[in-house]
């Protein structure tokens, strides 16, 4: 027996925290799901299951070894059922490439079981794990009909049968209804009755098929179907401290023009390559050049040591806006609650520290359609865009108690607007102070244009190189700070 003092000493020593690993790009597909359902319900509280891969999330790994945290690499998926077995009630058995692997990934949760294919059954059965419902032949509306009290509201999980071993973590954390819907009025229906204002993660079989849905349901999107480890960055708190952009005093005699590199919104790619690729955060441009970049403001729950990262790492050149839609990828002119959605953004905003917003609506929206959000007290200024093309509004501005929503006045598009052509236009900017408003613009940098040439930053460097004299690129919170100061046109 030990010793009373002992004792007294040993239960006041927290634990080290364990994290087993398992390297996702060598496991199978069923046994991602078997990896990803498993983390996902042993890590309802703290992270204890890390898939590695590449991008930002190795910096994230390494920041826990440093903390303290214990990296315990598993020999295979098997191995970690056995560590977590008692966690574990059985398995749900589901059919690979058939909506029975997301009925089984959304029940995972409520029944506190992991997921296994069908060619996995006996191994399952001889690693102790009993079958508790054999999913396979089941849809997904069936299991929505049969099991719906059992699916918690607020979140919902919309992810294709092909990419099986990415999100369900992140769903079976949640206990998160999980779909890929190819019915559009089910879709519907999903986003009113799981909400109000329900999260769907993951993405659609067409992009503004997907948004339009959700947006009329009520319900906003968030692009993260090949996320990783977005159950475990959630349940790693930080704080979250943006940086302020420089005041910038306009001069007369200058035309100022500001590059927001776009797709922001999309969680998988900031919280995956976006930080270390060199066509995007990670290039060797970055800090050369004024940049001003959309990330999620959703981050500073689900993911708040990666917003914190991408944050810490700026230099003085790097500035940020929310990305499109808020909270999340949503048409505003579409949801039936507008002032309920923007509600809704405003703890993110705070979490996050960002005060400039972005919006992309259904084409001719109309701007006026955002005020709910401009009343928010974080908000300072806004950004526009609609559907296609991004700069359809050309620049124009919508006032809304002193604050401006600005529109893109030009794009920086392969294909759509050159950088020849782009920088002909801004020559045709005014620059004298008398021009008013005339003279700033935004210009939203394509993120998937321009790979041939090293990515986007190229291009904006190479449009730097040719501007007209009396020109300056700036960050977009200066830019829109200018405007804001100079106050709507007479």
């Amino acid at each position: 027996m030990l010793p009373i003092f002992l004792a007294a000493v040993l239960l006041q020593t927290p634990q080290r925290q364990v994290l087993h690993t398992l390297e996702h790009g060598r496991l199978a597909p069923g046994e991602q799901v078997l990896a990803t359902t498993l983390q996902g319900l042993v890590g309802r509280r703290s992270p204890r299951v890390w898939l590695t891969t590449g991008g930002i999330q190795v910096s994230i790994l390494d920041d826990l070894r440093r903390e303290g945290t214990e990296v315990r690499p598993a020999g295979d998926v098997w191995s970690l059922v056995a560590t977590f077995r008692p966690e574990l009630k059985g398995a749900i058995l589901y059919k690979m490439g058939t909506p029975s692997l997301n009925v089984a990934t959304g029940l995972c949760g409520p029944m506190g079981a992991v997921a296994v294919d069908e060619s996995m059954m006996e191994a399952a059965r001889a690693n102790g794990l009993p079958i508790l419902l054999d999913a396979r032949g089941m849809t997904e509306a069936q299991a929505y009909e049969r099991f719906r009290s059992r699916y918690r509201k607020g979140i919902v999980v919309e992810q294709v049968l092909d990419k099986p071993g990415h999100l369900r973590d992140f769903a079976v954390k949640h206990s998160a209804f999980v779909m890929d819907a190819r019915d559009r009025d089910f879709r519907r229906r999903i986003a009113r009755e799981m909400g109000p204002n329900a999260l769907f993660f993951g993405w659609g079989r067409d992009e503004h098929e997907w948004v339009a849905d959700l947006s009329s349901g009520g319900a906003t999107g968030v692009p993260a179907d090949w996320c990783l480890n977005l159950s475990a960055l959630e349940s790693l708190p930080t704080p979250v401290r943006a940086p302020k952009p420089p005041a910038v005093k306009a001069e007369d005699g200058v035309r100022y023009v500001a590059f927001v590199m776009s797709d922001g919104d999309n969680i998988q790619w900031l919280t995956g390559g976006f930080a270390t690729d060199p066509k995007f955060y990670g290039s060797p441009l970055r800090g050369k050049l004024p940049m001003t970049w959309e990330v999620s403001p959703l981050l500073s729950r689900f993911a708040p040591r990666v917003l914190q990262r991408i944050f810490a790492t700026a230099t003085v050149n790097d500035d940020f806006v929310t990305g499109p839609g808020l909270p999340g990828y949503t048409f505003p002119s579409l949801l039936p609650n507008r002032a309920a959605a923007a509600r809704q953004t405003a703890p993110f905003l705070r979490d996050s520290g960002l005060g400039t917003l972005s919006f992309l609506n259904v084409n001719d929206g109309p701007m006026t359609d955002i005020a709910p959000w401009m009343e928010l007290p974080q908000a300072k200024a806004g950004i526009y865009k609609e559907y296609s093309p991004y700069h359809r509004q050309k620049g124009r501005i919508f006032w809304h108690r002193s604050k401006p929503l600005v529109s893109y006045r030009f794009v920086l598009w392969e294909n759509l607007l050159g950088i020849d052509d782009l920088v002909r236009e801004i020559g045709q900017m005014p620059s004298d102070a008398r021009s008013g408003q005339a003279r700033f613009a935004l210009i939203n940098v394509h993120a998937w244009s321009y790979g041939s040439i090293g990515g986007p930053l190229e291009a904006v460097r190479r449009v730097i190189e040719k501007l007209p004299p009396n020109t300056r690129v700036v960050g977009a919170n200066s830019l829109l700070e200018m405007i804001r100061t100079q106050g709507p046109a007479p």
